[in-house]
């Protein structure tokens, strides 16, 4: 049984199905609560089961000339990204720059970890380090690899109904994934896509991501 679920495929685009692409539609669609909570809640088990008795997930190790390249990349793509969102910011609706980081800086701050600690590192730990070792040797093109990892969790935002969030979901899974590849550090993912998320949190894209503002 662990050898048909860790090597056949039919099984696995299975999975992609109902965890990938059935999993935002249950999200989206107008059920009560308790189904899509317990649905979410499988879905979550079935991947923390598959990882520990199923998969050959253990620890990766990273090189670290790898890692500091990364790093470096991660740095400079975060400050010309910085420095466009700003700038879009500044023209579209320079009121809202740094808002709530200036005038409720205690609200920011704690938003701020919680994003991290219950939306960052659950995402990619299950976007990144779970899909990547699971599913990665299904396609062979690394490239359409990461085209249909990007597609994918930009989908999984399909619920905010807003083009833009899907656009900014999409980009980021780009990035994240390629880091992944390269470095094989989920440290780094998961600082990566901290670094955008708080960032456009603290510029002034709070309300487009549903943060409190």
């Amino acid at each position: 049984m662990k050898g048909v679920l860790q090597h056949n495929r039919n099984i696995k685009l299975l999975e992609i199905g109902l965890l990938f692409i059935v999993t935002p539609i249950v999200l989206l669609i107008e059920i009560p609560i308790l189904y899509k909570v317990i649905y979410l809640l499988l879905g979550v088990l079935y991947i923390v089961l598959i990882s520990i008795f199923v998969g050959k997930f253990s620890k990766i190790k990273v090189d670290k000339k790898r890692y500091k390249n990364a790093l470096k990349h991660i740095s400079i793509r975060f400050l010309i990204i910085a420095l466009l969102t700003t700038l879009v910011l500044y023209i579209q609706d320079k009121e809202a720059l740094f808002d709530v980081m200036l005038n409720k800086p205690i609200l920011w701050l704690k938003f701020s970890g919680v994003y991290i600690l219950f939306s960052v590192i659950p995402q990619e730990l299950i976007y990144r380090n779970f899909f990547v070792k699971r599913y990665q040797e299904l396609i062979k093109n690394k490239n359409v690899f990461i085209l249909i990892n990007a597609i994918l969790f930009s989908f999984a935002h399909i619920w905010f109904q807003s083009w833009i969030v899907l656009s900014f979901t999409f980009i980021g899974s780009l990035l994240f994934t390629t880091t992944y590849l390269k470095s094989k550090s989920t440290l780094l993912i998961i600082l990566e896509h901290s670094l955008y998320g708080v960032w456009l949190y603290t510029v002034g894209y709070g309300e487009l991501f549903m943060f409190p503002v």
